[in-house]
């Protein structure tokens, strides 16, 4: 999508003033604590553009990677934007070369003094920093350089990335080059904030940093996801697949009684993946008490090492299992679910299987100092811990228990969380707040997956204002190596989904920013005009939400059946109606395109109330009324199209509903 460009126009006087009593700031060798959306950079007295004209290069190595050429790219063409003037790239050896901006493992970098390090920028993270007339931005991963080349535009040209159709770009006549010197780390190695705008566009998801992605990741955006391909259930899909294996050894597996008579071999993957997924999990003790040859253990391990060595870039092997709330009823199983509860008797596998690809790594692989985690959920059956309290604090059964060092634990909060509230609430989420206190004590690797929408009423505004960086904040407390933000893959256009995307890429990248701030400055931005009406429907929301919703019984839960009327009063969404009518007439004087673009941005929030009296106040509507109010969504429904109003279930089916009224 043609990416929509929004100009703010400064001239030579105040970017002068500006440089001239700007001091640089300290530097930074230590990123703990810097919040970069806040840095201020001072200004050099070199002009790195005046007069329609500059001096300076893009200064890539001799053979830049992809993404060092990628990095000058967008640079250059940012400078473009804001100047009018496109800075030539050039590699080293080409040519000579006075003052420059260097991106990447250049020659000039190294002579500079300019290292990295994993330890000190983990993954995209990078180094900036100003000598002489002379820039040089250089990460130790390919995206770090792009995150570097963005960050000094935002710094020194003004620029800012919202979101795939909002790109804020700054015209300068006259400015100097800013004096940085930093060296940053985000405050997550893997963030993926998922959505239909992250999922299918790459581009959109590179400029907001994230790197967790797994469709159509071009080398030019750096490193792909740390993930393997392996996914949630690979354990009874990928590794141990349920229809290569089953009829062969039913006892390496558990299978709901309808379905233990069935020939998966001829079935086709589908039809096997309906029953795999909902009624399907390994029977663990089979693979923990039996390793021979060719046996269940075995089986699994050389499966799981030939994943290993096919994807030498992964560093994130998911174990998974089946998405349903069985677990092995065998005798074995049965007796130790009641020593160890379902998560020790699959940690403890999971250990045996951890403590063999350490071996392997070491003694067979030929790259012993590679780094893998192999990952296992708490979800569902597996969520309450391996732990038995003393003293009111949990503790490991035993050590049986306690997770290898190259074991990950990914939490799950799926079911009994209230996502209004922190995840770690003691009051209002006891259950995920002792879970996850119980697995602190078992593991020091965690990643998360959790959640931001309803699945079953996508078109709801999902409150999660409330708990967006208070959550990253527990995160980061325990040791998360990787974030995802599970929203919908299945269509755009949910409510503030864009926004969302924005202050969540942000937070995970540098978890100091002030929430608060990045919501103000996105609406700002993206809603222009409107933006003070958008603000006070969302201050509206989160007043309505609590002094209303919540006390009627909200569970918080993505599964809420959000569109009750013990939610919303009429006289609520008549109230939220009115603020988008002064919305809409704030953009009256705009004429075209522009006018198409703000009107299409208000309805995919005004999307909500319309739908909302549609289908709950319908009958306090003449036919006459309700075929305009149908007409108006559909309208409504145009710009950014929202394709679903629950999960795989199509919204032409609940405007068929509407129609039906009229009959």
């Amino acid at each position: 999508m043609k990416k929509l460009k929004y100009i703010v126009c400064l001239g030579l006087v105040i970017v002068m003033a500006i440089s001239s009593v700007a001091c640089k700031k300290d530097t930074q060798t230590e990123n703990t604590h810097v919040n970069i959306d806040a840095y201020t950079v001072g200004y050099t007295d070199h002009t790195l553009f005046a007069n329609g004209a500059s001096d300076y290069k893009i200064l890539l190595p001799a053979q830049p990677t992809a993404a060092e050429q990628y990095a000058a790219e967008e640079l250059a063409a940012i400078f473009k934007e804001s100047t009018g003037t496109a800075l030539p790239v050039q590699t080293e050896g080409s040519g000579a070369v006075s003052a420059y901006i260097s991106i990447g493992d250049t020659a000039a970098a190294e002579e500079a003094g300019i290292t990295v390090s994993e330890r000190e920028m983990g993954n995209g993270g990078f180094v900036i920093r100003t000598e002489g007339e002379n820039l040089f931005i250089n990460a130790n991963t390919e995206s770090g350089k792009i995150y570097g080349a963005l960050f000094f535009a935002e710094k020194n040209l003004g620029y800012m990335y919202y979101s795939e159709d909002e790109v804020k770009y700054t015209k300068y006549d006259n400015v100097l080059l800013g004096d940085f010197d930093l060296v940053y780390k985000p405050s997550f190695d893997g963030r993926n904030v998922f959505s239909y705008d992250t999922l299918y566009n790459s581009d959109n998801a590179v400029h907001l940093r994230l790197n967790g992605v797994t469709s159509a990741w071009d080398a030019k955006y750096g490193e792909a996801s740390m993930w393997s391909s392996l996914h949630d259930m690979s354990n009874v899909f990928q590794l141990l697949y349920v229809k290569d294996y089953y009829n062969q050894h039913p006892e390496w597996f558990y299978l709901a009684p309808q379905y233990r008579d069935t020939n998966f071999a001829q079935m086709t993957d589908n039809e096997c993946y309906t029953i795999v997924q909902k009624h399907s999990q390994l029977c663990y003790t089979e693979g923990y008490y039996e390793d021979d040859e060719g046996g269940m253990f075995d089986t699994f391990v050389q499966n799981l090492i030939g994943y290993i060595q096919r994807e030498p870039d992964a560093k994130l092997f998911m174990l998974g299992m089946g998405d349903n709330e069985y677990f092995c009823d065998c005798e074995r199983c049965t007796a130790d679910v009641a020593i160890y509860k379902e998560s020790g008797v699959m940690l403890r596998f999971v250990n045996k299987v951890a403590k063999e690809i350490k071996r392997w790594l070491r003694e067979e692989s030929g790259t012993p100092d590679r780094e893998i985690y192999l990952v296992a959920f708490a979800y569902l059956t597996v969520m309450e811990p391996p732990v038995k309290y003393e003293n009111r604090q949990p503790v490991p059964i035993d050590d049986s228990v306690v997770a290898e060092d190259n074991v990950c634990i990914r939490i799950a909060p799926l079911t009994n969380s209230n996502f209004y509230w922190t995840i770690n609430d003691p009051d209002h989420n006891t259950f995920m707040n002792n879970n996850i206190e119980g697995w602190k004590q078992i593991a020091s690797n965690f990643s998360i997956w959790d959640y931001r929408v309803y699945y079953h009423n996508v078109v709801a505004p999902y409150p999660y204002w409330n708990t967006v960086k208070a959550n990253l904040e527990v995160y980061k407390d325990m040791n998360v190596i990787d974030v995802y933000h599970q929203g919908i893959a299945q269509t755009s256009g949910v409510p503030f989904g864009r926004m969302d995307d924005y202050v969540r890429s942000r937070l995970l990248y540098n978890l100091d920013a002030d929430v608060n701030e990045l919501m103000d400055d996105f609406i700002e931005q993206y809603y222009k005009q409107a933006a003070p009406y958008i603000k006070e429907y969302l201050a509206y929301l989160r007043t309505y939400y609590e002094n209303h919703v919540v006390p009627a019984g909200y569970s918080g839960s993505v599964y809420t059946s959000v569109f009750n009327t013990n939610y919303w009063s009429l006289e609520c969404l008549l109230s939220i109606k009115n603020i988008f009518d002064k919305a809409y007439e704030s953009i009256s004087s705009l004429t075209g395109e522009e006018y198409e673009k703000m009107k299409g941005r208000i309805d995919v929030e005004s999307r909500f109330y319309r739908f909302g009296l549609l289908e709950m106040y319908s009958s306090y509507f003449s036919k006459a009324q309700i075929a305009q109010m149908i007409e108006d969504w559909e309208n409504a429904n145009v710009f950014n199209p929202l394709l679903q109003n629950e999960v795989r279930v199509d919204i032409s089916t609940k405007v068929d509903e509407w129609k039906a009224l009229l009959k």
